[in-house]
């Protein structure tokens, strides 16, 4: 109960922790609004920018158009004073050379009404100061070519009054239309000008905003930066603390895992010892009892009794290497007696002979580097491996391999057998597992190989 009531000290030092790590954090809130503000700041930018170059576009347009349409009316004044010069040139002179300008000027003058009339066409209270102008320009036309005419026919003639005149009129028109337009051009300046001007105060306003937008970010950043530092630091020192914690734990598994392995080999130690004492005797007494039974008995019951007195000794024989058999199981006497590499080539001469599979085994000369209760390890490792061979793989043929250095002990055990998936039956082979608790209890290293069809490789390696 008191675990499930009063917290920890480590766990109430990391709450109170997490207390003032919420209280030093910016509000997420207010970073999701600061996030918001630059989005539309960013989109308010862009949309501005956008406008601003359409429109900067547009007013450049704007005037172009309308001082192409100066152009057109200078270009129509340019025109009808070339036509006048050379007219007047001809009626001074009577030289036809003065008539060139005159013509050329008279075969532009469609085009230049032309692009008088689409000038202002979307200039409907011009439409009646352009009409009387373009009459007055035919009147000229007419009036000049007449005089050409009364020139070329006649002879010299008095001066082209009537010609003056509406030159004189046709200049008063094309002042009143330049002046038109360029008061529109003006107008469309001063808009631009206008709009120029709230755009640069919308940009300035922009620009600031941004920028106080990049000093509460550099902020929350900067708070960020010290945050994620004072909890990576936390956590180092939780990290730290688990770790002791963990290797303290592991190594008290280790040690107690140690211990229980020791204390079980022990065990079937005494029980060895026990079933070579006094089970041993036992059988042996047994023995001899029936053979000087069998001896004692008169010839008539002996042959009465001979299949049972027989059957007797043989199943105290049996017993007797029975208990030979288990006593080596439990506590292998060739191992304290002879070694490791004597007592693993007698597992691979039994298990070949038992099992009728060819054992190759690769030992060393000697394994003298290897302490008695590693190599009782390695023992059990290779018995372990054995048994599950004749159990599942039908192999056909095992190879066995020792190697022994100064720093470690190598066991491999391959065979050819049937295979299987490590991922499917970890869980369920209780032997390999012993096999890894095994090898853990020094910090070697203990694998499995193995797939469906292509036979087994256990591979273990225990620092010496």
């Amino acid at each position: 109960m008191t675990a499930d009531t009063d917290p920890s000290p480590s766990a109430k030092g990391a709450t109170s922790s997490g207390t003032r790590m919420r209280g030093f954090g910016f509000p997420r809130v207010w970073q999701h609004v600061l996030l918001a503000c630059g989005c539309a700041l960013a989109i308010t930018l862009l949309v501005t920018s956008y406008l601003q170059s359409s429109q900067g576009s547009n007013a450049l347009d704007e005037v172009l158009r309308q001082s192409a349409q100066v152009d057109h009316v200078d270009q129509l004044q340019m025109q009808l004073v070339d036509a006048e010069t050379g007219v007047r040139g001809y009626l001074l002179s009577g030289d036809a050379v003065y008539l060139e300008p005159y013509e050329r000027a008279i075969g532009a003058l469609d085009d230049a009404i032309a692009n008088l009339r689409e000038d202002f066409a979307d200039k409907p209270a011009d439409h009646g100061r352009l009409e009387q102008f373009i009459a007055l320009v035919r009147a000229k036309q007419q009036a000049m070519a007449d005089a050409v005419a009364e020139r070329t026919l006649i002879g010299e003639q008095d001066e082209d009054l009537l010609g003056n005149v509406l030159m004189d009129e046709a200049r008063q028109q094309i002042y009143a239309l330049r002046a038109s337009l360029l008061a529109d051009v003006g107008r469309s300046i001063e808009s631009s000008k206008r709009r120029f001007g709230l755009t640069r105060i919308v940009g300035i306003v922009m620009a600031t905003g941004s920028l106080l937008l990049l000093l509460l970010l550099f902020a929350v950043i900067q708070r960020q930066s010290e945050l994620r530092e004072r909890l990576a630091a936390m956590l180092e020192n939780e990290n730290s603390r688990l770790e002791r914690l963990v290797a303290a734990r592991t190594d008290d598994l280790s040690k107690l895992a140690r211990h229980l392995a020791v204390a079980r080999e022990d065990e079937q130690a005494r029980l060895a010892r026990e079933l070579h004492d006094e089970l041993g005797s036992l059988l042996t007494a047994a023995k001899l009892d029936a053979s000087w039974i069998k001896r004692k008995l008169p010839a008539e019951l002996q042959v009465a009794w001979q299949d049972r007195l027989d059957r007797l000794q043989q199943t105290l024989t049996s017993g007797i290497a029975l208990k030979r058999r288990i006593i080596d199981d439990l506590r292998p006497p060739l191992l304290k007696d002879l070694g490791l590499v004597e007592a693993l080539r007698a597992l691979c001469e039994d298990f070949a002979l038992g099992n009728e599979i060819a054992v190759d085994a690769e030992l060393p000369e000697s394994s003298d580097e290897v302490d008695e209760e590693r190599a009782l390890t390695i023992f059990r490792l290779a018995q372990e491996a054995f048994t599950n061979i004749r159990k599942y793989s039908r192999a056909r043929h095992v190879r066995l391999l020792l190697v022994c250095d100064q720093h470690v002990a190598r066991l491999e055990i391959v065979d050819d057998g049937v295979g299987f998936d490590p991922q499917e039956v970890a869980s369920d082979r209780h032997g390999i597992a012993g096999m890894l608790h095994r090898v853990q209890i020094y910090a070697g290293s203990f694998a499995v190989e193995s797939a469906p069809g292509a036979g087994t490789r256990v591979m273990a390696e225990i620092p010496i």
